[in-house]
């Protein structure tokens, strides 16, 4: 394998754990603001 292919690699699973890791947080908001809203 080469050496940039395994850096763009990389770079893609960072790329996908923050955009998971921002999902899940929105998902958290969106519940509590659904507790304080009742």
């Amino acid at each position: 394998m080469n050496k940039q292919l395994e850096e763009e690699n990389e770079l893609l699973r960072i790329k996908v754990a923050y955009l998971e890791k921002a999902e899940t947080l929105a998902q958290e908001k969106k519940k509590l603001q659904t507790k304080t809203k009742r």
